[in-house]
């Protein structure tokens, strides 16, 4: 099973996320995160992959709260400590999974001047990542 790593989506994957999920209906996003060893900012600073996804991660809660964007939550997030079935656990760093209360509100989350201003932590700190994109059926 092959997978690829990517640090963002490409029009049709966002376009097939629109197409797929109902308005006003909850998604859930299963991050799974790969961190670059050293980050790449363009001004030459220096930190770990880790330390510039926080300052995106805490910059986007921020966000959130100043903007009044209700209907976004982190339902877990943590460090990915080894595969118990499968392989591959040096792929991924960490994982999280966040919830928005439908696919209008995530890209208003996602499309703004504020998030634009700080997304840059983002791409100095990731190597890649998959996002996966789940209904809340309650399946199980």
């Amino acid at each position: 099973m092959a997978t690829v790593n990517a640090v963002e989506p490409t029009p049709e994957q966002i376009q097939a996320f629109l197409d797929s999920h109902e308005d006003g209906e909850p998604v859930y996003m299963l991050n799974l995160l790969k961190f670059k060893e050293t980050s790449t900012y363009r001004d030459g600073e220096q930190v770990s992959g880790e330390t510039a996804y926080r300052r995106y991660a805490k910059a986007f809660g921020e966000m959130l709260r100043e903007l009044d964007i209700d209907g976004i939550e982190t339902v877990f997030g943590g460090r990915v400590d080894r595969f118990l079935i499968g392989a591959g656990a040096d792929e991924w760093d960490a994982v999280a999974i966040v919830r928005y209360a439908d696919k209008k509100r995530m890209f208003e989350a996602v499309s703004n001047e504020t998030y634009r201003s700080f997304h840059f932590h983002r791409k100095a700190g990731l190597a890649g990542q998959l996002l996966i994109a789940c209904d809340g059926s309650g399946m199980f």
